[in-house]
């Protein structure tokens, strides 16, 4: 019993150390919060105003962006009203020619006729103003004289009749050519006051989509402020360093997330790529650095960006809302590539999936971007 308690009162002077040390730490944590707290509160307040200034600049924003599709449904009401006066027109361009037509053809007959008439009309009036003394012409053709007398009085009112019917179809015809002109001339007219009135709606939408960028411009720094500070809290607290959070990674061999927002899905289990959701009207950005292969729309997909990341690798990205890039463009890592729909105050889903080929890989996997 002797020999063991020089070993027991070992171990209780340990333990004893253990506990001062633990309560010193203790002490210091304790002490390292009170000296904290209104550093903490003060990045939590600072957090929350942010907060509220940034989704009362999206909500602002989204009015905007709603405003836009307005005037987009009117720019396709107007090109709707646009087509039916083309058609419109189109069928009174062809009701001209034919009028064109068919008037040449009267005009043309008229003047057959009206030549005919001219040779009976002047051998009527010889015959009748001046008719050759009898005793100085022969007796067949003083016959030939009264017998043309007779056929051109008989024949005369039969000609004016004609004459009288294609010269009425003439005037109706050049009627109907004038009216069908200034109806013509009426369309163009209006066709002008609708496209003077697509390129002012046009001018409004772009002049209402830059005020909407800067908007949520505001909002993504405002944002990206509030995760800052979260991030400064989550250390104040204790609940994780603050090293590498705020940060977006060295390693450029890995996909950059395109979007702030919260993975809903993950590849694998029958999934080809990921997919976040985001903010109404979050900026999309590019996950590496690459050459765009495709920017557009895509039925049921919304606006895709296809980015060539080199090395046979292409990142497709689909569901946004509005594209900033072209074709051939080439952009840089994290560099905004476009922005989420904004007419809803609900979040919006970004897939992103990572092709080699036509085949999906995880987007996990560490990839070598090619570089010019």
């Amino acid at each position: 019993m002797l020999r063991r308690l020089p070993l027991v009162l070992t171990t209780l002077c340990l333990a004893l150390l253990a506990f001062g040390q633990h309560g010193d730490a203790q002490q210091r944590t304790r002490t390292l919060s009170q000296a904290e707290q209104d550093d903490l509160d003060n990045v939590s307040a600072q957090r929350r105003a942010d907060e509220r200034k940034s989704e009362a600049t999206r909500q602002t924003a989204r009015q905007i962006g709603q405003e836009i599709e307005e005037l987009r449904n009117r720019i396709i009401d107007i090109s709707k009203k646009q087509g039916t006066s083309e058609t419109r027109a189109a069928i009174y361009r062809a009701k001209l020619e034919t009028l064109n037509l068919q008037e040449a053809d009267i005009t043309r007959r008229l003047t057959i006729m009206r030549t005919k008439e001219a040779r009976l009309l002047s051998a009527l009036q010889i015959y009748t103003r001046n008719p050759p003394p009898a005793l100085f012409i022969s007796t067949q053709r003083a016959n030939d004289a009264v017998l043309a007398a007779i056929i051109m009085r008989q024949i005369t009112p039969e000609l004016q009749k004609r004459t009288k019917v294609l010269y009425d179809q003439n005037a109706q015809l050049v009627a109907i050519r004038r009216q069908a002109a200034l109806q013509n001339d009426g369309m163009f007219a209006a066709e002008s006051d609708v496209s003077k009135q697509r390129g002012e709606i046009e001018d409004l939408i772009r002049q209402k989509m830059t005020l909407e960028d800067q908007l949520l411009g505001q909002a993504d720094q405002l944002e990206a402020q509030s995760v800052e500070l979260k991030a400064r809290e989550d250390h104040l607290r204790g609940a994780q360093p603050l090293k590498g959070l705020l940060g977006l990674g060295g390693d450029d061999s890995r996909l950059l997330p395109p979007v702030v927002g919260d993975k809903v899905t993950d590849f694998g289990n029958g999934q080809r790529g990921i997919t976040y959701a985001a903010q109404p009207g979050a900026q999309v950005t590019a996950p590496a650095e690459g050459e765009v292969e495709f920017a557009g729309p895509v039925d049921s997909y919304g606006q895709v960006v296809i980015l060539n990341v080199g090395h046979d690798f292409r990142v497709v990205l689909t569901g946004i809302g509005r594209v900033y890039v072209e074709k051939g463009q080439t952009v840089g890592r994290h560099e905004p590539v476009g922005r989420m729909p904004n007419l809803s105050d609900k979040k919006v889903s970004l897939y992103m999936e990572l092709r080699r080929s036509d085949t999906p890989v995880n987007p996990a996997t560490s990839i070598q971007v090619a570089r010019n």
